[in-house]
């Protein structure tokens, strides 16, 4: 995810591994088979973060502030390209995160939402529904390189802005409280 898929290669791999390209061929067909079991693992252990998250929080702020902050440390570094070249070169590890986004990630956050309007943390008038899926998509335009080209913007800086903006928009004035007593979004 830092350095793009297509142009990191199977020698690159064993290299880095420690191990010969015939010890990866053994347990994986080739490169595109090896994206698609890394994003099935990697999203299998979000999942798994993600729900010590939600039973860990306080509060729907506390929740959405403490999965921002593992956002965050996940994408530190990270090259809006591989997403690119996954989609372009590796359908099925696309495919694969795709469902990941519309179902387990809008669902996610569809109940965060929910759970904050009731609580009183976010806007009684929020249609979580439509809130939802315009937070989804947004990632989609910061991943656009027309947009936000890797040389003039690091994905963490976008993020983080994209993330300030989308809960400014949502908090009630007793979420705004809460929000401004965290110091993610504090400019150092």
């Amino acid at each position: 995810m830092k350095h793009g898929i297509r142009t990191l290669t199977m020698d690159d791999i064993a290299k880095e591994l420690g191990i010969s390209k015939k010890t990866i061929y053994k347990s994986v067909e080739n490169k595109a088979e090896l994206v698609k079991l890394t994003m099935q693992d990697f999203l299998a252990e979000e999942v798994h973060d993600l729900d010590a998250i939600q039973r860990e929080s306080t509060n729907s702020i506390d929740e959405m502030i403490r999965m921002v902050d593992y956002f965050l440390k996940q994408t530190a570094g990270f090259n809006t390209s591989a997403m690119h070249d996954m989609q372009k070169y590796y359908p099925e590890a696309w495919q694969i995160y795709n469902e990941y986004r519309f179902r387990n990630a809008l669902t996610r956050i569809t109940l965060n939402l929910k759970k904050g309007v009731k609580e009183g943390m976010y806007r009684a008038d929020l249609n979580t529904d439509i809130m939802a899926k315009i937070y989804i998509g947004g990632i989609d335009i910061l991943m656009n390189q027309d947009f936000f080209p890797v040389k003039m913007y690091a994905f963490f800086d976008i993020y983080n802005e994209y993330l300030n903006y989308h809960l400014r928009g949502i908090v009630s004035a007793k979420g705004l409280k809460i929000l401004d007593e965290h110091t993610l979004f504090k400019k150092q």
